[in-house]
């Protein structure tokens, strides 16, 4: 789904890019205080999520040159917050809002609005000038529509027709051309190292996103699809010859729909991409996250029966819609408990927002198209994946398409980062963005095909 940044919380993260509440408070988050027009102070909260512990937080004022104040917690929920500095008086309280925290702070009666954003972290690998390559912005039609969609061209100076050249397809969620999140560019990391290589790139925004503009055709990957076809038809046009795609997460559901159906790809690429119907996907991916939570076995098991019937509906000829009475059938053995409240609304939300793109996902069956790719593939997991798990996938793809170049690296997670333990809260802890034994990999399989 493209529509929106992250998809919502605690379960339907789908993959490449969950919720910003799947990752929680954790971390560094900065804001202003706007005190008077002429007189603003930064606040930054440095909160740590102790899990059963509960959440422990400093607060620094650089403009004060006071750093590390504790903060005492009054109240919290994994996604809210009550705290005081009793010294000064204050008090500070939130809740995060997708990649964002919404707060007050008061202090002697005085009572200020402050939003707080994810603190800017180190990221070495962010490429930086001049380059020794080429690059030019460019603009394509979606395979769709009219609708015009705005993208990066980066091409070695040696380019010619015959270089092999990628289109890089981002996962769910509406992203930038460099598949951002948390300060990391992995597509600016990918097309900056391949071009070092001599292979080109085609990376873009995607639709209504940033400088791409206009709604999806559809809600589903298949909308998504089109537009990934209108930069290939893009690059056809401009006269390439060696043209393949490199997807990431429903990046590569995407890679798989459109190469399946074309002969003439040069290479498929997909990185944590699935090989198995998107039901499976979510449900492992919320009974993971909710046990890491260390939420209580029979809450877990309650929230993905809710879920699983919900899915299990979806799957007839004539799918139902979502309505209110639907939901409580899925619902109805839930226990009363004050743990459950939020996990009822974020189910119940989650089907009412996300149904289209939902429907398809969880019907869609990446493996009737993988069988049928005729271009050389790749297929890239990570041990510690538990987004798209590469035990799950991998085995599907070493049984049903022996073909492919199956890579699984052991301490990799869902973003190919060098990583402790594959959680989602540590993936904007981590400075490395991708790792470079797999950028190395990704280029000598490219440079392999003749």
């Amino acid at each position: 789904m493209k529509r929106v940044t992250f998809l919502s919380v605690i379960l339907i993260c789908t993959f490449l890019f969950v919720s910003a509440k799947s990752i929680g408070l954790n971390g560094s988050w900065e804001g202003k205080l706007n005190i008077s027009p002429e007189l603003s102070l930064r606040i930054v909260l440095n909160i740590t999520d102790n899990g059963t512990d509960g959440l422990a937080i400093t607060m620094d004022s650089p403009d004060q040159g006071a750093y590390g104040l504790p903060m005492v917690v009054i109240e919290s929920t994994p996604y809210t917050f009550t705290s005081s500095y009793n010294q000064a008086g204050i008090t500070v309280n939130g809740s995060l809002m997708g990649s964002f925290i919404m707060g007050e702070f008061e202090q002697g009666g005085l009572k200020l609005p402050i939003t707080l954003l994810p603190k800017v972290k180190v990221r070495p690998q962010t490429p930086v000038g001049p380059f020794p390559y080429n690059t030019e912005e460019v603009t394509f039609k979606s395979a769709a529509d009219e609708i015009k969609l705005d993208g990066t061209l980066t091409l070695p100076g040696n380019a010619d027709f015959s270089t092999p050249i990628a289109v890089m397809v981002t996962g769910s969620g509406l992203q930038n051309r460099d598949e951002e999140i948390f300060d990391h560019k992995p597509f600016a990391v990918i097309a900056d190292y391949l071009a070092r290589n001599g292979i080109g790139s085609l990376r873009y925004d995607d639709r209504g996103f940033d400088r791409s503009k206009g709604i999806l055709p559809n809600e589903n990957s298949e909308g998504n699809m089109l537009d990934a076809l209108g930069a290939i038809n893009f690059l056809k046009d401009r006269g390439y010859k060696k043209i393949g795609i490199i997807g990431h997460s429903e990046g590569g559901l995407i890679a798989d729909m459109i190469a399946s159906k074309d002969k003439n790809f040069a290479f498929v690429i997909e990185i944590g991409g699935p090989s198995v119907p998107g039901d499976m996907i979510l449900l492992f991916q919320n009974r993971k996250i909710l046990s890491d939570a260390q939420m209580p076995d029979n809450i877990v098991t309650m929230y993905n029966e809710a879920m699983k019937g919900y899915f299990d509906s979806q799957k007839d000829v004539s799918p139902v819609e979502f309505d209110e009475s639907q939901y409580e059938i899925f619902s109805e053995k839930w226990v009363e408990d004050p743990v459950v409240a939020p996990l009822v609304k974020n189910l119940k939300d989650n089907f009412a927002v996300l149904a289209p793109w939902l429907r398809y996902f969880i019907n869609y069956d990446p493996l009737s198209d993988l069988k049928q790719l005729e271009a050389p593939l790749m297929m890239i997991y990570g041990g510690k994946d538990i987004q798209v798990p590469a035990d799950m996938n991998g085995d599907v793809v070493k049984k049903e398409v022996p073909k492919a170049l199956l890579k699984i690296y052991p301490d990799k997670n869902h973003l190919m980062q060098t990583c402790e333990t594959g959680n989602i809260g540590e993936y904007d802890q981590i400075e490395e963005t991708i790792s470079p034994d797999v950028l190395s990999d990704i280029k000598e399989f490219i440079l392999s095909i003749r």
